[in-house]
């Protein structure tokens, strides 16, 4: 047992003014995604039961890319934190891919005693809490051999290469040697965690090599678990009559399909339990532990035969889908009608009834840095390491539907009546209002802890975000109309890039590529044209919903960004279209097969450690000739076009 002394926490003199509960803060990204959803409300439940209250500061991006003008906006959010006003600090590291960061919040903890708790990755000086995978694989393999006597057993894996790949492989070996089963009758397969590679993986067993029906099929995760079941009884195969179908990750589709997995899930409760007994102990002076593993559990279903298949009620997952796409184009139709009342307002005092009448939170807090509207800066000072104003405007402010006046606070307080917020046990989200990388304020929300509310709050920042910079920029262009520099750089941030990708968009392309070809006339060069398009966006949107459909746009537009080393123009045309043009002055043959090249190994490695359940991949095309006077760029655009759906026709044939 060690005693942390360094993170004691000692009871704090009263502040200016006095809490009404203790706080634990917590930082991470992408709240809304099952596994840290589910730790969301194991905390809360456990630490509300001890009086504490959560305050999550949550970004939209991971940081795992390079970073865009929108993703430094995000990083702003950790500047918010109120560590004065903290008793502990709960860290998320494996959802925050930057240093710096994560630095910055351990040197800010540290120096006050506060002391962190971090959640599945190990930080120096931190108390550690992770989740047993590979052990909880390893029960459950043994379970389908001992109790369900299987002896022979495929396996579909995770990334080659990958550590929770391979430590799902390792277990799955252990068992077979330890029960005597030949390693020739078992096989392994790479299915990268997702639904394509699985099923080409189970093509090539069952179609082309033939094999025999195995015993069980021992999956990494559920969703090749999914894929397999569906797989093999669209063959005429019986689960788990024929063949036994386990998964791992215990997500919520797997207690939907037919028959339910059999799989491994995290044991929540148990890590909210553990994780707040630790703080409390903290609290009063006592030893922890500086390291905690918490056991998955094997969730017994009817895929491995240890229940029955019943019967299902269609209507109900049917309702349940038809719900969930209500309310998507429910928060669509809202984003519309919100950058199209915020962008059309006179004044900035319309603003809150906008907030309080299109987005419905019975509790919310909209506060904006005070000089950002303020001439002659409008707050453009205000970007990456000081993106708050001292003091802010609490434009909007309302506490369980009850309405209160502006007013103006400092940032070191961010609620002004905290005291409201936490009579209540739900935990208060903090996100960075931003356009681009300049931050223009913060927003505060309590609402209840699940996927559709913390979507609701992503459709609004992303909404107010942009309505209210192009809003800004109104406004600016309006103020300082004398200045024509700095009208044109807001001008050029409004209206020729696309706000997603951070690339040019169409208008934007055609200005820049042609001024390009104007500097370059006359020279001995050649133009060239890339097409390039995302594969089964419509798939990733209907399956994984929007937010992932972004993340992949995102995601090939970072890529072409990547690849350009030569100067070239990348743009996103529309949905999933993008283009690239470049005047270049040595042309070989090889040049495209190099970009090609770099473009493919840059979506290659970010597939292999996203750890999402779709591969982001991307057709291509591309037209070159002698820069001449009269080049038909559109003419080249459609040869581009055509290359790049030939390159998809004949991808798609050689994934069959």
């Amino acid at each position: 047992m060690l005693h942390f002394n360094n993170f004691t926490i000692h009871r704090k003199k009263a502040l200016p003014m006095q809490k009404a509960a203790r706080i634990i803060g917590i930082c991470l990204s992408r709240v809304q995604e099952e596994y840290r959803l589910q730790c969301i409300k194991a905390f809360k439940q456990h630490a509300s039961a001890k009086g504490y209250r959560l305050f999550i500061f949550n970004a939209k991006s991971d940081f795992f890319l390079p970073p865009t003008p929108t993703d430094f906006g995000e990083m702003t959010v950790y500047q918010l934190i109120p560590y004065d006003l903290l008793d502990a600090m709960i860290l998320f590291p494996d959802t925050i891919y930057r240093d710096s960061i994560l630095n910055d919040i351990l040197e800010n903890c540290r120096s006050r005693q506060i002391p962190v708790l971090t959640i599945d990755k190990a930080l120096e000086g931190c108390i550690n809490f992770r989740f047993d995978y590979a052990n909880s694989f390893e029960k459950l393999c043994r379970h389908v051999v001992e109790v369900h006597h299987a002896r022979t057993l495929f396996m579909l894996a995770g990334f080659a290469e990958n550590n929770f790949s391979n430590e799902r492989i390792a277990a799955f070996q252990k068992v077979l040697q330890e029960y005597g089963l030949s390693q020739e009758n078992c096989r392994i397969a790479y299915g990268d965690f997702w639904e394509k590679p699985a099923i080409e993986a189970m093509e090539k067993w069952f179609v082309e090599d033939k094999l025999p029906i195995p015993d069980a099929i021992i999956c990494a995760n559920d969703t090749m678990a999914i894929t397999a079941s569906q797989f093999l009884q669209n063959l005429g195969y019986r689960i788990p009559e024929d063949c036994i179908i386990t998964g791992f990750d215990g997500i919520s589709h797997a207690s939907y399909h037919v028959p339910h997995l059999t799989t491994c899930t995290q044991d929540y409760d148990t890590m909210g339990r553990l994780v707040i007994e630790a703080v409390e102990k903290l609290w009063l002076g006592q030893p922890v532990e500086p390291s905690t593993v918490v056991d998955f559990y094997v969730r017994f279903s009817q895929s491995c035969g240890c229940e029955a298949v019943g019967s299902v009620n269609v209507n109900t997952i049917l309702q349940n889908v038809l719900n969930q796409l209500k309310l998507s184009n429910e928060r669509q139709e809202l984003t519309c009608q919100v950058q199209s009342a915020v962008t059309s307002m006179s004044s900035l005092s319309e603003l809150p009834e906008i907030i309080l009448d299109k987005f419905i939170f019975h509790t919310i807090v909209f506060a904006l840095n005070d000089d950002l509207f303020r001439a002659p800066e409008f707050g453009e000072g205000k970007q990456k390491k000081q993106a708050f104003s001292e003091n802010v405007n609490v434009l909007c402010q309302r506490y369980f539907w009850n309405p209160e006046e502006p007013c103006v606070t400092s940032r070191s307080t961010l609620i002004p009546d905290l005291n409201r917020l936490l009579e209540r046990e739900d935990p208060v989200i903090f996100s960075a209002l931003h356009f681009l990388d300049l931050t223009m304020g913060y927003c505060a929300f309590q609402t209840d802890i699940s996927y559709d509310s913390y979507e609701k709050i992503n459709s609004f920042m992303n909404a107010m975000g942009s309505a209210l910079g192009i809003f800004h920029s109104q406004m600016h262009t309006k103020s300082i109309n004398m200045q024509l520099k700095s009208v044109n750089s807001e001008l050029e941030k409004l209206y020729v890039h696309d706000h997603m990708t951070g690339l040019l968009n169409r208008r934007g392309f055609y200005r820049q590529f042609r001024q390009q070809l104007t500097e370059s006339k006359g020279k001995d060069m050649s133009v060239i044209i890339i097409s390039a398009d995302l594969d089964g966006l419509k798939h990733i949107n209907d399956t994984y919903g929007h937010t992932e459909g972004d993340n992949a746009i995102s995601t090939v537009g970072k890529a072409l960004m990547t690849s350009a080393i030569q100067g070239e123009v990348c743009s996103r045309f529309g949905g999933d279209e993008f283009t690239v043009a470049g005047v270049i002055a040595d042309m070989d043959d090889n040049y495209f097969e190099s970009f090609r090249e770099r473009f493919r190994e840059y979506l290659r490695q970010y597939n292999q450690i996203s750890r999402k359940h779709y591969l982001v991949e991307s057709s291509i095309g591309f037209c070159f000739q002698k820069l001449e006077d009269e080049i038909d760029l559109d003419q080249m655009i459609k040869i581009a076009d055509d290359r790049m759906y030939e390159d998809k026709v004949q991808r798609r044939k050689a994934r069959r």
